[in-house]
């Protein structure tokens, strides 16, 4: 109702600027119309309606001269009969044919077609698809028609990109071109046009994509089977039902996903015929497609599934069941958890893990106490996906279990169940998170004879995050098997406590270096003084990663002493370190670290350098500013990227003069940064300068960076020419 009445509130003010039109002289309309932003959608309604064609020309030229973008929209704008001659005007002037290629698509009228057909015989490749997509921009009848022509250029490139615009256009009358066009020589032709044929969706669509699947390249056959996939109608289903029978795999695997996709009661009844093909592997595909359908019909085909004579396919069927997850999914997995083989009772338990239902849980506790193994484990890890502390118990009893991988899998859902509970609504104590049994549980596990039951239960404490395993941990980093060492000191880590400290800083000590790197990697996490401390030790540790680890652990903890210890890291023998030593200091966002940054900025290695520009991005201060700004005249271009990129981040307005500079720099990369980070920042006044640049581009992104930019501006600023409008 609002929309509506802004429509007809909009109408009136058009109906009321078309009456004044005659009345106003040149200055006036150019100064208080056509040059405020808020005139625009008056104007172009007023313009539908001005019958007489000096009036609709005049008000077009003088656009013209506000700025080219209005000048182009308005002069599509007028009645069609005008046409000739504000497109012409357009055409005829003195600019870039890159710029003059985007103003023509701007005007969205036939008679701008012919001269981007001829902008086609341009040299630069830039320039011939940059005509294709303003044709795609016009999406006329007649635009259509010329992009089918389009389709036989030379330039492979040229022809993907007509093929596309067609499709984002959807008109029918581009289906006979693109259907010739899958059979071009160049496959990305072939697979632009299929795409574009299932994007348009129509009955001639389809019959086209029914001819690519008879084609003798694989992969076109894969395209189109893919591109029915967006066809939702009953005639899509029928040719992919054929699909189905492709002699080749992957043809066969994408028409299915494809039927998937589509989802109707009719691509159901195919695939439920397809679940006895005689090849394994595409039933499970089937399954799979009925999974994603996900619809009472799919699952009723799976569960009819649940009884074939393979167990391979009730398996299959068990996980695509998972994925649906209803009510009747459940109970037909619960059943499942019956199957005499015991594959199928696998899959069931970790279909029911995928539903994260807490309907499932009764039956996958239960299942913990499977015959097999297998099952048992999958159960457990099911368990862990839930993450309900209702598995908790049959999860503590799984800890002792005869099978080594089952007691692995428990103690690391008890891991994930504690992290889950710890972050619900339902507490806010981490301590409460988990039962102090549980705990205790995965305590006596990291004494487990098996290496790898101690790793998980190490993991599981780190998960749980409680200090109760804090002490237990430490003994943990004297483990006889490095990993549980690494393990144990990765939990210290995301725990989080300082009593960890005394055992992390002996690690740091450890005779495998992944261990120490661990221990560094956690101390960092800590961030005590005392952390401090052992990280400036490690800096010092003959592993360069380690010595890197230890530099970003005292960027986390960005104290003064940790900032200070970065000092060390900067004069390493090591690059790689130097450039994480810098990484650090930006994050630590401190005057020290700004003046130390400062210093790095002239270094001789040109890649530190870069670092140190783009590192100062992350401290949002003046003085970080003042620092980057000497950075813009650096002698490798890189670096000077890497500082505009620095101060867009920062975004200040005393970051916004400085990257007026870098419009000026000879890099494309430094201007069109800049231009982008002035479109959300800069000051009107620099409206002149970008539109200046428009007139030099010969790069595509650079010119929609800067045409962009400009548009953000005169969106704040209310207006599109700053001369005009300034007093």
């Amino acid at each position: 109702m609002e929309s509506q009445q802004q429509r007809l509130q909009l109408s009136e003010v058009a109906n009321t600027l078309r009456a004044q039109l005659p009345h106003l002289n040149d200055e006036q309309l150019k100064y208080e119309y056509l040059n405020d932003l808020k005139w625009t959608e008056p104007l172009i309604l007023a313009l539908q309606q001005v019958e007489e064609k000096s009036q609709a020309l005049r008000v077009v030229k003088l656009a013209l001269e506000v700025d080219g973008c209005l000048g182009a929209r308005l002069a599509g704008t007028v009645k069609s009969e005008f046409h000739t001659a504000t497109v012409g005007w357009l055409a005829g002037l003195d600019m870039p044919v890159l710029l003059k290629t985007q103003l023509l698509g701007l005007t969205g009228s036939d008679i701008a077609i012919p001269p981007l057909l001829e902008t086609l015989n341009a040299q630069d490749s830039g320039v011939r698809c940059s005509a294709t997509e303003a044709l795609g921009a016009i999406a006329s009848v007649a635009a259509v028609a010329a992009l089918s022509t389009v389709l036989n250029h030379q330039d492979t490139e040229v022809r993907s990109q007509a093929a596309y615009e067609l499709g984002q256009i959807g008109n029918e009358s581009g289906v006979a071109a693109l259907r010739r066009a899958l059979d071009d020589p160049e496959y990305q032709v072939r697979e632009s046009a299929a795409l574009a044929l299932g994007t348009i969706s129509s009955e001639a669509s389809v019959a086209a994509l029914a001819q690519a699947l008879n084609h003798n390249n694989l992969d076109l056959r894969g395209r189109a089977a893919s591109a029915l996939g967006q066809i939702r109608t009953e005639a899509a289903v029928a040719v992919l039902e054929q699909a189905l029978n492709d002699e080749v795999y992957r043809v066969r695997e994408t028409a299915a996903h494809a039927l998937g996709k589509i989802g109707t009661e009719a691509a159901v009844a195919v695939l439920r015929r397809s679940v006895n093909h005689e090849n394994f592997d595409f039933r499970g595909i089937v399954t799979s497609a009925l999974g994603a359908i996900g619809s009472e019909t799919a699952v009723a085909a799976l569960q009819e599934a649940l009884d074939h004579p393979d167990y391979r396919v009730r398996g299959r069927a068990a996980l695509a069941l998972g994925s649906i997850g209803t009510e009747t999914a459940i109970a037909a997995l619960q059943r499942a958890l019956n199957d005499q083989n015991y594959r199928v009772r696998e899959k069931a338990a970790l279909g029911l893990g995928s539903t994260n239902s807490d309907a499932a849980l009764v039956a996958l506790q239960q299942a913990l106490s499977d015959e097999d193994s297998y099952v048992r484990r999958t159960a457990a890890e099911a368990l862990g996906y839930i993450g309900s502390e209702v598995g908790l118990v049959g999860l503590q009893r799984a800890l002792s279990d005869e099978d080594a991988y089952v007691r692995r899998t428990a103690a690391w859902a008890l891991g994930r169940i504690g992290t889950s509970v710890a972050t619900s609504e339902r507490t806010d104590d981490p301590e409460a998170a988990l039962s102090p049994a549980a705990v205790t549980a995965l305590r006596l596990a990291l004494n487990d004879q098996d290496a790898w039951v101690r790793l998980s239960a190490a993991y599981g404490l780190g998960k749980v995050g409680s200090e109760l395993g804090v002490a237990a941990l430490q003994q943990s980093l004297s483990d006889e098997n490095f990993e549980v060492r690494e393990k144990a000191a990765e939990a210290l880590g995301k725990i989080g406590s300082q009593a960890g400290v005394p055992g992390l800083r002996q690690s740091l000590y450890d005779e495998d270096f992944g261990v120490r790197r661990k221990a560094a990697e956690a101390l960092g996490k800590i961030g005590t003084e005392a952390a401090v401390a052992a990280l400036r030790q490690a800096l010092r540790d003959n592993d360069t990663e380690v010595r890197c680890r230890a530099a970003s652990g005292l960027g986390r903890i960005g104290t003064e002493s940790a900032v200070a210890a970065l000092r060390i890291a900067l004069r390493d023998e090591d690059s790689e370190v130097r450039l994480i030593a810098v990484q650090a200091l930006g994050e630590s966002g401190s005057d020290t670290a700004v003046v130390l940054l400062r210093s790095a900025l002239t270094e001789e290695d040109s890649q530190l350098r870069g670092r140190a520009a783009y590192a100062l991005g992350s401290i949002h201060s003046k003085t970080a500013v003042e620092a980057l700004v000497p950075a813009l005249s650096d002698q490798d271009s890189w670096v000077r990227w890497m500082a505009t990129s620095a101060l867009g981040t920062i975004g200040s307005q005393t970051a916004a003069l400085a990257l007026e500079q870098a419009l000026r720099d000879e890099d494309f990369r430094v201007r069109y940064t800049a231009a982008e980070a002035l479109g959300r920042m800069g000051r009107p006044e620099l409206l002149p300068a970008l539109s200046s640049m428009l007139l030099t581009t010969v790069d595509t992104y650079e010119l929609s960076t800067l045409l962009n930019a400009i548009a953000l501006i005169q969106k704040r600023c209310g207006y599109y020419n700053h001369h005009i409008a300034a007093p």
